[in-house]
């Protein structure tokens, strides 16, 4: 290979993916969202209206305006855009502790 002196790293994994879009007064947003076992828990959230991506969890949804920079969410809408984000990493939590528990049981 070319790049094996450049090459950092590669990792291979089935993750879970889920495609999902709002409705605001304004505005209609879709979104990915990437649940993996990478990036330290968090989830690869990505805005399909503007292609910005972001790494997040709950803890980066306590200040709903963080989102205008990092999703290109508008301002107005950034709190209704951080309630609903909370309810899809939340379900990131759950699956996670269900696929777990599975694990377990089959010990």
């Amino acid at each position: 290979m070319a790049f094996d002196e450049e090459l950092l790293y590669t990792v291979s994994e089935t993750s879970r993916v889920r495609f999902t879009g709002i409705e605001t007064e304004m505005s209609r947003y879709d979104f990915g969202f990437v649940y993996t076992h990478q990036f330290m828990g968090k989830v690869l959230v990505v805005c399909m209206q503007t292609g910005q991506s972001a790494l997040l969890d709950m803890h980066a949804l306590e200040e709903p305006r963080q989102l205008y920079p990092m999703l290109g969410i508008a301002l107005r809408d950034t709190d209704h855009v951080a309630e609903f984000l909370r309810l899809c990493l939340e379900e990131k939590d759950i699956n996670h502790d269900e696929a777990e528990k599975s694990s377990l049981e089959k010990m």
